[in-house]
């Protein structure tokens, strides 16, 4: 669990500017505010549909092209088959991942001989000339979502993620460290970890939500286990969202990143609506460009 206390004395200042010199009570403009932020935090944090972190908000990160970017990097760390570039300098190279698990499909295993119990035969299924040599205790046809779960956990970075599938030498043999399970159990803990795309978005979703704000169904049929929200838009008003089992471990820069953009927003909010109002009382005039000066004597 990642707790995370985020520094919002700016942005209620600035909110209560805004209620000010819009004239309206605090309450709307807290609702309107606080869904914006939780908007903003899932249109930040991971999947997104484009590559990199540049910390500005799109849409495209409650899109449908996000849910299949976070589908298909778990099944690029599962099942491999991922370009990566490798290498430093100028011997950069692409290279195609393997992934923790392997489908044993058609392929077909020679149990290891007497005395001989760490490597066995695998007459490979999808190309039938060949044969390699695995780890015998790697062979687990019908495995359990226990027995991938626990796999998976081992090879899994802090951000959750896997990078290359080790390979460890046994006598003479060099083989790959990866689990060879059935299909049907390829496609239960691939169809599991999938529905789980788009959990930490939601975390924000309860707070979205109760704000008006309109969620995808990807993210929003999981808000009510991944977060809730307190919240109160007559007297008094505040927002309180609370994120459930948070575990990527710079939420924090996503969250800041919310704030400093919305700080930024309403500021300019704010900008508008007194220039406007400097207008009208006669203090400054606009020109064809839409810029204020000043209108004041000499």
């Amino acid at each position: 669990m990642i707790t995370i206390v985020a520094d919002t004395k700016k942005l209620e200042f600035a909110l209560a500017r805004l209620a000010d010199a819009a004239r309206v009570g605090l309450g709307p403009i807290i609702k309107s505010e606080g869904g914006n932020i939780a908007r903003t935090i899932m249109l930040l944090v991971p999947p997104t549909a484009k590559k990199g972190e540049d910390m500005k908000p799109r849409g495209s990160g409650l899109s449908k092209a996000a849910q299949q970017q976070g589908e298909n990097a778990i099944k690029g760390d599962l099942f491999g088959g991922v370009q990566r570039r490798v290498g430093g300098g100028g011997k950069q190279k692409m290279q195609t991942t393997y992934g923790l698990f392997q489908r044993i499909g058609s392929s077909t295993l020679t149990p290891p001989k007497r005395n001989r119990t760490e490597t066995a035969s695998v007459r490979l299924g999808w190309e039938r000339s060949k044969t390699i040599r695995i780890y015998f205790k790697y062979w687990k046809q019908a495995a359990s979502i226990g027995d991938m779960t626990a796999f998976h956990k081992r090879y899994q970075n802090r951000y959750g993620r896997v990078g290359y599938v080790s390979r460890s030498n046994i006598g003479r043999w060099q083989v790959q460290d990866q689990l060879w399970i059935s299909n049907e159990s390829a496609d239960a803990y691939y169809n599991l970890l999938k529905s789980r795309v788009g959990y930490h978005k939601a975390g924000f979703a309860a707070a979205a939500l109760a704000c008006g704000i309109r969620v995808p169904a990807w993210v929003r049929n999981k808000a009510g286990s991944a977060g809730t929200v307190q919240h109160n838009f007559g007297q008094n008003p505040f927002i309180i969202a609370t994120a459930n089992n948070v575990k990527i471990p710079n939420m924090s820069r996503y969250v800041d990143a919310a704030m400093a953009i919305r700080v930024k927003v309403t500021q300019l909010k704010i900008n508008r609506l007194l220039s406007n109002r400097a207008v009208n009382l006669g203090f400054a005039k606009v020109d064809g460009a839409g810029k204020v000066t000043e209108n004041l004597p000499r």
